[in-house]
């Protein structure tokens, strides 16, 4: 089999300790940075020289850095590759280059929908530190209303109507052989007691006017990468007493503090779906990529 001269893990991906063996089978020369480039500088003197990269979704690779890696034919994203719009690297310069890049799919999605859950029954029950009702209810007979029914959202609706939770969604378009009943977003927006975002990132499909929709004493979770909303809106939204599930993946970051400071806001300090599990899946994934792409 071929080999790579020089493969970069340009960040912390979080695979290291699961692929370095089979990486260093797969390349001459293997380097793992273990943090984050704080700039563009910083990025371009990881990787000017490496014919391979391994990037997560913490780091942009910019057509200004690209065209400054002659060397460079291979991207393997350790996050999942949506589409040209929301991917953190120029794949638009990167087909100009003849450079390949890879992305690895469905390797969080359990983790994400065990926080959902779990942290939905905390705020209903009031097990925690936010209890929606004054007395603790079950889920069932709620209406939770999903925006984007990709694999995430899907997997959400099956364990929340486990639960009796009466589920609906909005899509792009209708899913054929559906179970759950499609709704316009306002319509949809109206009549649910919990709303879930779960779409690629770079998107943001909640603004004042369907926080309007909304309305009062409501629940609102975001699990996709990177936030689905409107700041300001939101903010807004929230002060007239209402409810939010986020976790470190799915914010505004410079708004941190904010959310820390909301007593209403249930903020997990962690990406939600990258589990131990989730590391392990994405970094076999993450290989086979590599394999396919050598062979």
């Amino acid at each position: 089999m071929k080999k790579f001269d020089l493969l970069v893990m340009v960040d912390n991906t979080g695979i290291a300790e699961f692929a370095l063996p089979a990486l260093q089978s797969l390349a001459e020369r293997v380097v793992c940075h273990d943090d984050f480039p704080s700039d563009q500088e910083e990025i371009l003197g990881r990787i000017r020289e490496a014919d391979a990269v391994l990037v997560s979704w913490n780091t942009r690779l910019t057509k200004e850095v690209l065209s400054q890696c002659h060397k460079l034919r291979y991207i393997g994203l350790c996050c999942t590759y949506f589409d040209e719009k929301a991917c953190n690297v120029d794949i638009a310069c990167c087909r100009e280059r003849g450079i390949t890049v890879t992305g690895v799919s469905h390797y969080g999605d359990y983790g994400v929908v065990e926080y959902v859950i779990s942290e939905l029954i905390q705020m209903v029950k009031g097990l925690g530190s936010i209890s929606f009702y004054e007395e603790q209810r079950e889920l069932r007979h709620m209406k939770l209303g999903i925006i984007g029914l990709g694999t995430v959202g899907t997997m959400v609706a099956e364990a929340a109507a486990f639960f009796g939770m009466e589920v609906a969604y909005h899509n792009r378009s209708p899913k054929a052989d559906c179970p759950y009943p499609y709704l316009e977003k306002r319509e949809l927006l109206q009549r649910s007691d919990v709303i879930l975002v779960s779409i690629p990132r770079n998107q943001i499909v909640m603004e004042k006017e369907d926080f309007h929709q909304l309305g009062n004493h409501k629940i609102f979770i975001n699990v996709g990468v990177g936030p689905s909303f409107d700041q300001k809106a939101f903010e807004e939204w929230i002060d007239e007493g209402n409810y939010s599930i986020l976790d470190a993946g799915s914010i505004h970051k410079n708004c941190r503090q904010w959310y820390e400071g909301e007593e209403r806001i249930s903020l997990s300090g962690q990406v939600a779906g990258f589990t131990y599990n989730a590391r392990q899946r994405l970094a076999e994934k993450a290989v086979k990529n590599i394999r396919e792409y050598l062979a």
